[in-house]
Formats: C-alpha cells, structure tokens, sequence
C-alpha cells in the first residue's frame, strides 16, 4: 500500500507540476519569497517548473555560500564579470532548467519508475530518516530546506529517470545512443581521463605505500591496507579530483606512480590508466543532457524579477527564526 501510494504520489507530482494553485499560500519558499511555491516560475521547452523546484535549489546555493563565509554573504562581490547575487540566481535556474529537461526527456521517452526504483527510493528514505534520528528529526532538516517528504520524493525520482536515460543511451538502436566513435572523439576534446588513485591520511603512510608500490609494479593497490583506492575518469577541472592532485598526472608515463600529494582531503597517490571507456561513455551521456539544458527555451514568469538572491535568503533565514 506505502509503495501503490509513493508511485501515484509522485507520478501525480511530475504530471501536474506539483498540483494546482494553493488557495492560501504558505510555507518557507513562500514567508521568502511573497511567491506560492506551486506558482509557475519558468517553463523550459514549454514544461511548466513550480516555483518550489528553482527555490530549493536557491536555498542550497545561499547555504552553501553563508557556509563557506561564515556569515552573511557579499551578495554584491564580483563573481566572474557579475554580481556574486546574479550569479547564484543563474546557478539555480540552471540547475532547475537541467532537472526540467531530464523530465522532459524521460516522458519522452516513456521512462517511468519502475518498482525496484521505488523500492530503492524508499530505502533511500529510510537511510536518510536513521542517519537522521527519526523521521521527525529528518522532516525537521527537510523543512529547513523548504521541503517535506512529497517534495524530497520529486527530487529522488528525479535521480531515478535520470538513472533510467542513462540506461537507454547504452541500448543499442536508442536514440539517446552514441554514434559511432562520439565517445572517443568527445573524450579526446575533452581531454578525459582516467587515474588510479589512493589516498591516505598522512604523508608517512603514502611514503610506505609508495615504496611498496614501486619494489613490486603488480601489486593490486586496493591491497594496501592504510590507503583508500579509488580508480577515477574525469575532465580536467571538473573538481572530480583536487587540482593538485590532477596536476600531479601531467608528464607521467602509464603505470607510474606520483610522489605523495598533500592536499586539503589527505594525501593522493596517482597513477595514469588506459581510458575507461563505460566511464567515459556516462561522461559523454551527461554532457549531452546538459547540451540539452543549455539549449532549451526557458521563458521566465515576472515573478523572477521580484526577488534577488540576497532579498530572498534574507526572507528565508527570518522564516526559519519565526518557525523554530
């Protein structure tokens, strides 16, 4: 009954955009906004997005940067030719305009979640509700973020179809598949990667690993004990690895192992590998749902230009104060 419930909840959700228009708008997005969350905000490719959709991802944004500078963020900082404000607004609209497409394309192509996707969704729920302390201590943290459980469920189905596109391009005769040879030629420009990589808590024990590694060349490195292996494709400058760490690869030859790279996650050790073509083919799956987003037809309601990020995030963390 709980997952026949999920699954028409959320195919509900995705097909209305998220219901109709309240009667009496509340809620967090709405005390920071003066904006109904259910309010049409922008439609990309004529798909109507709710205002609840680009709010969230505003919200994660203003977080993120009140973090990192430990307080009130200077909305008016440069930030690559615009205003730090006008650049988390873009940053979120375009993550509201890529999730908007990926919807687009799974109704497309009549991708729709399957019950092992559900059944995963509530395991992931489940997860999140332990690592919480209960599900009332995670509904908590959900409305901090402006969500409750029928919203955070979008989010996850959204991961979902995603997950199920991906799938499609690797199926022979799918449009979403690659042509021949666009895998190659996209890893080639994109100058695509693939590394081993260990890293360790210290200096002193990548040292040891190191030496160990090159007295004996076939030695498996998920074998050592005190180091974390991880094999790794990636773009440069993709943030996958730390730029030192990245840098460290250049000028060595296949099979070579870096000397021990401090940065601010450990220690890496690093190794160039011969292209992991499965991995490669995801990153060139995700390029194309980008281009996707990038060239979609994204027309913006009024109400866009009615808040800015800072008047927003200032609205929201005096709702979160009234609400506690």
């Amino acid at each position: 009954m709980k997952r026949a419930f999920t699954a028409a909840l959320v195919a509900m959700l995705l097909l209305s955009g998220c219901g109709k228009q309240a009667e009496k708008p509340s809620g967090l997005y709405y005390e920071a906004s003066g904006i109904a969350p259910d309010a049409v905000l922008l439609t990309v490719d004529g798909r109507e997005v709710p205002a609840a959709r680009y709010f969230y991802w505003l919200t994660a944004d203003c977080d993120y940067l009140a973090e990192q500078s430990g307080g009130t963020p200077d909305w008016t900082g440069d930030a690559g030719g615009q205003t730090l404000d006008e650049y988390v607004k873009e940053q979120a609209l375009s993550a509201a305009v890529f999730y908007a497409t990926v919807e687009s394309q799974a109704e497309s192509h009549r991708c729709v979640l399957t019950a092992e996707d559900l059944t995963a969704m509530d395991e992931d729920w489940t997860k999140q509700v332990t690592a919480a302390g209960g599900e009332d201590a995670y509904l908590a943290v959900l409305a901090q973020k402006g969500l409750d459980q029928a919203g955070a469920q979008l989010f996850s189905a959204d991961y979902y179809l995603y997950e199920q596109l991906r799938a499609l391009s690797q199926a022979e005769g799918s449009d979403l598949a690659p042509q021949s040879g666009a895998v190659a030629s996209y890893a080639q420009t994109a100058g695509i990667y693939t590394a081993d990589t260990l890293l360790f808590p210290s200096g002193d024990l990548a040292a040891v690993a190191l030496s160990e590694l090159e007295k004996d060349p076939d030695l498996d490195p998920a074998t050592l004990k005190d180091g974390v292996y991880a094999p790794v494709t990636a773009a440069p400058g993709d943030g996958t690895l730390p730029q030192a760490a990245e840098s460290a690869l250049t000028g060595l030859q296949a099979d070579q192992w870096s000397q021990p790279v401090e940065t601010e996650t450990g220690i890496y050790l690093l190794r160039p590998a011969a292209l992991d073509e499965d991995a490669a083919e995801d990153l060139w799956f995700d390029a194309q749902i980008q281009n996707m987003a990038a060239e979609a037809q994204v027309t913006l309601a009024e109400e866009y230009s009615s808040f800015t990020a800072a008047s927003f995030y200032e609205g929201l963390c005096a709702a979160r104060a009234a609400a506690k």
